[in-house]
């Protein structure tokens, strides 16, 4: 009997082993399940528009003479954002140095809005996904969003 139990055991061990080495990891990285990790993002970033820094109607609502960006700078720093998400590499560097350069949540949300426009895609499902849906690899990883959202956090909601 206790042979059997010993490879009950290890046949469960090796179940847990395998789900949670390789299987769960595929899995959360195809969209299908979700880490922990993937739920602290979602909460961030799933706030009504008026407190959400990433929607473009967040700055709509700023008060008047609120620091805003010049159209040209945002469009400039857009297609940074845009040049940076590779088919198979991302440049993490240039992604964080544009949230960094950013002064306020408001200009965050215009930023936001100029993407849009211009990429006809959102700028926080780009970063999170990437220009190519078929590759699941693709787009920022959980700690790297993790950190765009925790500089967007720090900064001012507004500067007047």
């Amino acid at each position: 009997m206790k042979k059997d139990n010993q490879q009950i055991i290890i046949y469960l061990a090796g179940a847990g082993l395998l789900y949670f080495g390789v299987l769960k990891p595929i899995l959360n990285k195809l969209g299908i399940t979700k880490s922990a990790e993937d739920r602290i993002i979602e909460q961030q970033t799933n706030l009504p528009n008026n407190i959400n820094p990433f929607s473009p109607e967040f700055y709509k609502k700023a008060p008047g003479g609120s620091l805003l960006l010049k159209s040209a700078v945002a469009d400039q720093l857009a297609e940074r954002l845009h040049k940076a998400m590779g088919y198979f590499t991302d440049d993490e560097a240039v992604i964080f140095s544009v949230f960094r350069s950013l002064r306020t949540q408001s200009q965050v949300s215009f930023l936001s809005d100029r993407f849009q426009q211009i990429y006809k895609t959102d700028l926080l499902e780009y970063l999170k996904r990437g220009d190519n849906n078929w590759n699941p690899g693709a787009g920022l990883n959980e700690s790297e969003l993790n950190t765009v959202i925790s500089i967007v956090n720090k900064l001012p909601k507004y500067k007047i």
